[in-house]
């Protein structure tokens, strides 16, 4: 069985070296380097512009829309995109009447966009997203709180001042021991006593 296997495994080895040499109807062509005054075969194959993969969108894009806490569209919202290989700002935007925006690029990499008051403090991030070349990535930025149309202006949702000097009296352990008090609720474990009643 193996001196069979011998001899097919050398006949596959003579057909393959006879073919490659050219011998036996060339498999495998061999490129003689171009001597003076011979001309180079050309390939008759023509792109008509840069390769582009099946089904790819028509450019390298970031898109996306600006919302507030409620889900309500944010119009005129001033957005930036930044590069987070770099750290630059590489454009920046104003978002349409539906909070929509969009950013063409020529480089793929990994990005944010940001959206910015007029004196430059950034309010919200988007979700950061790496691209390649003619993919299009999707971002969602959140305002934390409510956009207020007439001031241009984010509000909180709830005050933070009224987080700050809140007493124990008014916790939300004190509240839930004065309900249970009320309502006689006593827990199904006592516990250990530790002072004297």
């Amino acid at each position: 069985m193996r001196k069979l296997q011998f001899i097919v495994l050398a006949a596959l080895l003579v057909a393959l070296t006879d073919s490659a040499s050219g011998q036996q109807g060339a498999v495998i062509r061999r490129e003689e380097p171009p001597s003076q005054g011979r001309e180079i075969e050309r390939s008759a194959v023509n792109f008509a512009g840069p390769w582009r993969p099946q089904g790819a969108g028509s450019a390298t894009r970031v898109v996306g829309t600006v919302i507030d806490i409620r889900q309500a569209p944010v119009p005129n919202a001033r957005v930036q995109l930044r590069n987070l290989n770099t750290g630059n700002i590489e454009q920046t935007a104003d978002s349409s009447e539906l909070g929509q925006y969009e950013f063409e690029l020529d480089e793929s990499g990994t990005y944010v966009v940001e959206m910015v008051m007029v004196d430059g403090a950034i309010v919200a991030l988007s979700n950061a997203g790496s691209l390649a070349r003619f993919e299009t990535l999707n971002t969602v930025v959140q305002l934390p709180g409510r956009w207020d149309m007439n001031t241009r202006a984010m509000v909180p949702v709830q005050n933070m001042t009224s987080f700050f000097g809140m007493s124990s009296a008014t916790s939300m352990t004190s509240t839930t021991i004065e309900i249970a008090t009320e309502q006689n609720v006593r827990p199904r474990d006592p516990g250990v006593q530790l002072s004297p009643s």
